[in-house]
């Protein structure tokens, strides 16, 4: 275990001295590396860090989890067995001002993330949002295993390494109407059971 946690902080200290996005380097309070389990059996990526992360020094991700878990209570007792991490490890700034993640970005930040995988080999990979989970699914399998226009989220994808399972984001949920959330959390707790959370 020790191996996997000395990777891991090598990782987050060349995350920290990434320049590859030259206007989000000279913009960032500082690069946001993943943090978790060093051998999690659930990975939880999102698309970029929240700016309260970057603010407070919290893993990339932790905020977002924090909401996830108003919908997923099992995730607020079972951190301490989740990876959490970002595909973009800088919140996306133009001229110091939060806006979308540009492709390049997504792009340069991708070994980054392919590494915490591999160093962590979760079984299962919780994507939250839509961009992220097209970009993951895009990079993980050659054959996409998706039509355009289909409707990603609680899909199971099986890739030889791992399953993915895309999930809405916590605004998402929260612009539904109440059955509508409340299907969706009893469908997340289910998920949460199987995955071990």
């Amino acid at each position: 275990m020790e191996d996997a946690v000395e990777q891991l902080d090598r990782l987050a200290r060349s995350v920290g001295e990434c320049t590859r996005c030259e206007e989000l380097a000279s913009c960032r309070l500082r690069a946001v590396p993943g943090q978790g389990h060093p051998h999690c059996s659930v990975m939880i990526v999102g698309l970029h860090p929240d700016p309260a992360d970057e603010e407070s020094g919290r893993a990339a991700g932790a905020s977002l989890v924090d909401r996830l878990a108003e919908f997923l209570p099992a995730l607020a007792s079972s951190r301490d067995r989740v990876y959490v991490t970002t595909l973009v490890k800088c919140v996306p700034r133009s001229s110091c001002a939060v806006r979308a993640v540009k492709p390049e970005e997504e792009d340069n930040c991708f070994s980054y993330l392919s590494r915490e995988l591999s160093i962590t080999t979760p079984h299962y990979i919780l994507t939250v949002g839509e961009d992220a989970t097209r970009y993951l699914l895009h990079k993980l399998f050659k054959d996409l295993p998706y039509e355009n226009g289909d409707s990603l989220e609680l899909r199971l994808f099986d890739n030889p390494a791992f399953k993915i399972v895309p999930v809405a984001t916590p605004e998402e949920l929260r612009e539904r109407d109440d059955k509508s959330r409340k299907t969706y959390s009893e469908r997340l707790h289910s998920l949460g059971q199987v995955i071990g959370l």
